[in-house]
Order: structure tokens, then C-alpha cells, then sequence
């Protein structure tokens, strides 16, 4: 029906089966619908008492003037004093400011040691890697499960992002070939893939 906060004042007052909804123009370009939206609530008056338009149309408009900043308990819009405290800011203040906000939106990451269980939270695994000598493209690796390197360690850690399920006891399998696998079995293509047979 429409998302003006009028509009759906009112409908909620008066119920929805009492409002209709007809379409007076289709297949406009955007450009085209901005302007015959003008005409229409020009010509129909619907930012007068009748209508529930709160301005002229068109790409839209500030209505933040008809915010009731006292009732909400503000004494006015305080964007400008968000504004005045950024500027007041040193560029070090700005950089933790920026550095916090972008953490709070981070998942986080654990890590432990190898033949731990004991796992710590990292909020920044950049700059933990940084701290650890690890690679930073590591974490990727270890988490995903395409990658050879899934679940596997690096340097001695484990890691895993934190909506991920808990690592596995770490096994290393590093020099136990095994010299028989191969025997009486080789491979053929299948499908693109080579895939083990029995010979």
C-alpha cells in the first residue's frame, strides 16, 4: 500500500480494506516516474489535509522537519553535534573510533595451541597473525573446506572463525605413506576426474 508513515497511520487506524490502491501510470522510466509523481500529487492535493504525501514527489525529500524532536525527548536533531564531536577528534582518536566500529562487526576467530584444547578468542586475526608470524592468508586455508589445508595446523596453531564447529584432536599424518596403497589399483578418468580403480 505504500510506506509513508502517514499513510500507514492511517491505515492502521481505519484498517486496510478501507484504503485502495490503483495504478495511474506503468511503464515509466525512473526519470519519467519522478516527474509524473510530482504531477499527480500536485494535481490530486495530496499534501494537503486530504493526503498523506509529506512532500512535493519527485527523488523525494528532508522530512526530518516533521520529526518531533521535543517528544522524543531531544531538544533538537543532534547530527550536528555528532558532527562537531568527529571533528573534534584527533586522527589517532578516529583510527581506534574506525577500528572498533569495524571490529564490532567482525565474527571473531579462536586459536589454540597444537595438542590444546584450551582455545583463545581473537577478535582481529590480522593483527594477530602479525604478532605470531603467521601467514595472513592462512586463516582462509585452515577454514575452508576446499582447501588442502582444512582443519590442518600452521606453525604450531589451530585456527578456526567462530561460526565454525570445534576442531577435531589434531592428528599429524605428515610421513605415514602408506607403501601399499597404491597396490593393484590405478586410476582412469571419470567424469573430468581421476578416480581409483582395481586392476
Amino acid at each position: 500500500m505504500g510506506s509513508g508513515k502517514l499513510l500507514q497511520r492511517a491505515i492502521d487506524k481505519h484498517s486496510k480494506h478501507n484504503f485502495t490502491k490503483v495504478i495511474l501510470e506503468d511503464g515509466l522510466t525512473a526519470q519519467q516516474a519522478s516527474i509524473r509523481e510530482q504531477y499527480w500529487i500536485a494535481k490530486t492535493g495530496a499534501m494537503g489535509n486530504q493526503g498523506y504525501n509529506m512532500n512535493s514527489g519527485g527523488t523525494g525529500g528532508d522530512n526530518s522537519r516533521y520529526i518531533d524532536y521535543e517528544k522524543r525527548g531531544n531538544p533538537s536533531d543532534n547530527f550536528a553535534g555528532r558532527q562537531r564531536w568527529w571533528k573534534n577528534l584527533s586522527t589517532d582518536e578516529k583510527a581506534k573510533w574506525k577500528e572498533s566500529n569495524r571490529l564490532s562487526k567482525c565474527k571473531g576467530w579462536y586459536v589454540s595451541k597444537l595438542n590444546s584444547t584450551k582455545e583463545k578468542f581473537v577478535q582481529s586475526i590480522a593483527r594477530w597473525c602479525e604478532e605470531n608470524d603467521v601467514d595472513k592468508s592462512m586463516p582462509t586455508g585452515l577454514n575452508n573446506p576446499k582447501s588442502r589445508l582444512y582443519q590442518k595446523q600452521t606453525k604450531g596453531w589451530r585456527i578456526r572463525r567462530s561460526d565454525m564447529p570445534k576442531l577435531k584432536p589434531y592428528t599429524n599424518n605428515r610421513g605415514n605413506t602408506n607403501k601399499d596403497f597404491c597396490k593393484g589399483k590405478t586410476w582412469r578418468l571419470k567424469d573430468g576426474k581421476r578416480v581409483w580403480i582395481s586392476v
